[in-house]
């Protein structure tokens, strides 16, 4: 960032600003250092390793991380030409500088620390405004709604086991539950822990449903709203689905945990949330 902040300078309105550089140029190269920082830590661990292995580490980065990313870029090449100040060089850098920090947070904190920065100095720009709520709401489902959650998982563990216990209740007799634990009229018992609730995989629908909707060019209005309810609603229903067929017996858990049905469950609900992110996002903009 430092040979940016070299480049001619002028006064505009009583503000010093960088005539040959647009915010939105400042934004976007910053936005591709916490990208390539990510693949970076995606892939470290593994350097030494064979293509094959590689590749999959890199796969940790999934497809609704890369629409998000696609979407931030997207976005941001279509914003406004509004020329940066050198007060946005100065903020940027200072907040890039984090990923220097050797941690994996680092590089969430500095994408919501852009995020932030981002939408004050939006100034109207639409397009500007939403690429930082994508960006927000990526760091959000990467690392800082686990931090949240940590704050809040033994309620929302115990009050995700009492609506699976009930069902399991209503259509097997027998089955109990205590805290985060169901056991079966069998004996074969499961343990609810924060990977396993539907909290985890609603942080992404909700990254998924965040990244379709602000691609389209309209305000927000409270159909986007509802629409965000309904993919909330459909992945934890879809989790819950998977949480009683594990907790119904061993053969079960193996294959809805470990076995293809991990995969089916992976590849069912992530269509489906898209399909209805797509789906809702097409209706709004057919609205008058």
């Amino acid at each position: 960032m430092a040979f940016l902040a070299a480049r001619t300078t002028s006064h505009m309105s009583g503000a010093r600003v960088v005539s040959s550089l647009s915010r939105s140029e400042v934004f976007i190269w910053a936005c591709a250092i916490v990208f390539l920082n990510q693949l970076f830590g995606a892939a470290k661990e593994t350097m030494s390793a064979s293509p094959s292995e590689l590749i999959s580490q890199l796969g940790a980065v999934g497809v609704f991380q890369l629409m998000a990313w696609f979407a931030v870029f997207r976005l941001l090449i279509a914003s406004g030409p509004a020329p940066a100040q050198l007060r946005d060089l100065l903020v940027v850098a200072a907040i890039c500088c984090f990923v220097l920090v050797p941690s994996p947070e680092s590089v969430w904190l500095t994408a919501l620390g852009l995020a932030i920065y981002g939408w004050l100095v939006s100034r109207g720009d639409q397009r500007q405004r939403a690429a930082a709520i994508v960006l927000a709401a990526l760091s959000v489902q990467e690392f800082w709604g686990r931090v949240v959650f940590k704050f809040f998982a033994l309620p929302l563990l115990r009050a995700e086991t009492v609506v699976v216990g009930t069902m399991l209740q209503a259509i097997r007799p027998g089955t109990v539950w205590r805290d985060n634990v169901i056991t079966g009229p069998n004996g074969h018992s499961i343990v609810l822990y924060d990977l396993c609730s539907s909290f985890h995989n609603l942080s992404l629908a909700a990254l998924c449903w965040v990244t379709v909707r602000n691609l389209r060019d309209r305000p927000w209005q409270t159909r986007d709203f509802l629409l965000g309810g309904a993919v909330g609603l459909t992945m934890v229903l879809c989790n819950v689905t998977r949480l009683c067929l594990m907790a119904w017996d061993e053969d079960l858990y193996r294959y809805w945990h470990w076995g293809d049905g991990k995969t089916i469950f992976d590849l069912g609900a992530s269509t489906a949330i898209l399909a209805l992110s797509l789906y809702g996002s097409r209706a709004n903009r057919r609205a008058p």
